[in-house]
């Protein structure tokens, strides 16, 4: 036929010269209540060019529009998943990269989840995608729902359709237990859309882009109390964006929390449940305090940052008088025993002693709220110097054999053999693996450094996303943002976000059958789905795993309710 529609899964990158022949098509797919249901429409003109254009049809390759038919009662959304530029798929080094990787070279690579406006360009011979989110109603019956997406010529004429089963279960997943951050960057949103930092129009634009990620599961937020000492080379400063404003007069310190808290309060009412406090230290090492910008005897002054030791900077003398008032902040605020600090960003064996000191500046004022950090060495983690580590899934295993429990963890740019990740020149089940080894290990939570970093590395200018997702050749494509800056301030997403946000629906998919069945009947299906021992580091290749997993565990929890 012409015109050639085939539905097919979340799971799959849709490239324009590949052919979709050997992808799996999905008839059905399993949804609960509340629950949004994703799948693709991928999609290819095999006919000839017009000869003759008309002022319907203006181009020599057909124009579509799409509708939706059928009896689903949610929302549907469709969005165009469109290719972006990627330099820098995966590292060129001995393991550092692997064989289950889209790609090599650079070249475009589908990513974008772009808006969709009721119609499609077709091109003779290439592949592109549609991205279907359906949105199962809160309140339903229980049963099967047909979804069929309908291509229409300019002049009526149906051109193609195809369309798969949502089966409901008339049931709500319980609620997500895995604490998740994607580190939130409001300097990256001022500079990217040229407004002023905490001006009314830069909260609504993080208004905008917070709201994205409590929906895709995301609930835990860097809160920044000082401008993040993230990825800034030394010397150099990021935007400015503090939310506590720091007065210093006659040799007293003082603290205005007003921006704090309508920050505080905005995502509460978003939803975030969960509060990290952004680094009290600068990254790699604690050797110097963040930027803090404080108002002395009148005047704005850079009191703190890389121009000031740790050491006898005074900055010892500054958290005494600021961690008591944070701490009276944070219980008014009602968010104390949601809270957790950062000390500094991945410390290492070589710079142990450092953390060490800082931490104690820092511990004596916070009693026992949890301090996390992101961290590779177990040495941090068996001296007790780091007590509630964020190894990297390259490493996890050496703290779970150390005897680490209720554990976190991370992955960047440094995890690329092996282990999931989420990468552009992935493949998408790679992404969502993440889920299944999070529910294994009893994770307590995930974090990740860039929800939406939008700077080169070290930050020492902007750069435009939509061409560049590397960091301007620093890390590999996709690292640095799952989200892109649309108009208006809007985020869009990539789509990687929501198939991340499917890996944590699997974690409560999974919970929820261990509820009504038990932990070693659903580690029996977990495991024996794949034949496998599952580990970070090697888990069952491919979608068809994580897709028969889902519709296993949905049928089982339905016959047991």
């Amino acid at each position: 036929m012409d015109y050639d529609v085939r539905i097919i899964s979340s799971l799959e990158k849709v490239f324009p010269r590949s052919g979709m022949l050997e992808a799996r098509r999905i008839r059905r797919l399993t949804g609960f209540l509340g629950q949004r249901v994703s799948f693709q429409a991928a999609y290819c003109f095999h006919g000839d060019y017009y000869v003759n254009q008309t002022t319907e049809q203006a181009t020599r390759n057909p124009y579509a529009n799409v509708r939706v038919e059928g009896d689903f009662e949610g929302d549907v959304l469709i969005r165009k998943v469109e290719c972006v530029p990627v330099m820098f798929p995966h590292e060129k080094k001995d393991k550092k990269y692997d064989s289950e990787y889209l790609g090599s070279e650079p070249g475009l690579y589908p990513d974008l989840l772009a808006p969709f406006d009721g119609g499609i360009q077709m091109v003779i011979e290439q592949w592109r995608a549609l991205w279907i989110d359906c949105e199962v109603p809160k309140e339903a019956s229980g049963g099967d729902r047909n979804v069929t997406l309908v291509f229409t010529g300019t002049d009526g004429q149906e051109l193609a359709r195809a369309g798969l089963t949502i089966h409901i279960i008339p049931a709500k997943l319980p609620k997500q237990r895995i604490i998740h951050t994607e580190w939130f960057h409001p300097d990256c949103l001022a500079d990217y859309y040229g407004c002023e930092v905490f001006s009314e129009e830069h909260w609504r634009i993080m208004g905008n882009f917070l709201r994205k990620a409590a929906k895709r599961g995301i609930n835990m937020i860097l809160t920044p109390i000082f401008t993040l000492a993230l990825d800034t080379l030394i010397g150099r400063e990021r935007t400015t964006v503090q939310l506590v404003k720091v007065i210093l007069k006659d040799g007293k310190y003082s603290f205005d929390y007003t921006l704090f808290r309508r920050f505080i309060e905005l995502c509460k009412e978003i939803g975030f449940e969960y509060f990290e406090m952004s680094h009290l230290f600068s990254q790699w090492g604690a050797i110097c305090p963040p930027k803090v910008i404080a108002e002395v005897d009148g005047r704005e002054v850079r009191l703190f940052g890389w121009h000031t030791p740790v050491k006898d900077g005074g900055y010892e003398e500054f958290l005494d008088a600021f961690l008591p008032s944070l701490m009276e902040e944070l219980k008014a605020d009602g968010i104390l025993e949601k809270t957790y600090f950062h000390i500094s960003d991945e410390p290492t064996r070589y710079n142990a002693d450092t953390y060490k000191k800082a931490r104690d500046m820092v511990r004596r004022h916070i009693g026992n709220v949890p301090v996390i950090d992101a961290l590779s060495h177990v040495e941090l983690y068996e001296k007790g110097i780091v007590e509630k580590p964020v190894p990297a899934n390259t490493e996890v295993h050496e703290f779970l054999d150390a005897g680490m429990t209720n554990g976190w963890v991370y992955y960047c740019c440094g995890q690329g053999y092996k282990v999931s990740n989420r990468f552009i020149a992935m493949p998408a089940w790679r992404n969502r693996i993440l889920g299944v080894q999070l529910y294994k290990y009893k994770m307590e939570g995930f974090l990740h450094w860039g929800y939406n970093f939008y700077n080169c590395q070290y930050s020492l200018h902007l750069i435009d996303p939509y061409r560049v997702n590397d960091a301007e050749d620093a890390f590999q494509a996709g690292d640095p943002f799952i989200v892109y800056p649309g108009k208006n301030g809007e985020p869009e997403e990539s789509m990687r976000l929501p198939v991340l946000a499917d890996a944590m629906a699997d974690v409560q998919l999974l919970e929820y059958l261990e509820s009504l069945t038990s932990r070693e009947h659903v580690m029996e299906l977990v495991e024996e789905k794949g034949n496998i021992n599952i580990r970070f580091d090697e888990y069952p290749k491919g979608a068809d795993y994580l897709l028969d997993l889902w519709e296993a565990a949905a049928a089982e929890v339905e016959r047991l309710l």
